[in-house]
């Protein structure tokens, strides 16, 4: 089926996921970066990228940088396309842990083969584990 034409949206939802448990600080895209999202056949929307810290005791998450890296459409060479700081937080019961959203303003479109990867500067321990969601759809 093709996609919509006037004006264009996709077609099929397509929710990437990753979790986060190791630390990478360098911002050049070179270390360890995890697969955030693939773009399908046809290319493919990315709306927003949500992050969370998903600890499972409560315990202060240590202060850090979140990142989002584009690839080509071969799957390589990524380069930097968002990032954010997370202050330090202390999950309990009652208090959410460090989150925070990487708007596309617009939408960001992949073409196929691209990838968004992710990763974060600190990994000090459970406390720091990080969920990554990139929300968008394929054409």
């Amino acid at each position: 089926m093709a996609a919509n034409t006037e004006p264009i949206f996709t077609l099929v939802p397509n929710i990437g996921t990753a979790e986060v448990a190791a630390a990478n600080t360098e911002s050049d895209g070179t270390g360890d970066l995890l697969t955030l999202f693939t773009a399908g056949a046809n290319g493919s929307r990315v709306e927003y990228v949500k992050y969370t810290n998903a600890q499972s005791t409560a315990a202060a998450s240590s202060a850090m940088v979140v990142r989002i890296f584009v690839t080509d459409t071969g799957g390589a060479n990524p380069r930097l396309i968002g990032e954010a700081a997370l202050a330090v937080a202390t999950r309990t019961v009652a208090v959410i842990g460090a989150t925070g959203i990487i708007n596309f303003t617009g939408g960001f479109s992949l073409a196929s083969g691209q990838l968004l990867k992710c990763c974060q500067s600190v990994y000090a321990g459970a406390q720091d584990l990080m969920h990554f969601i990139a929300v968008g759809g394929d054409y």
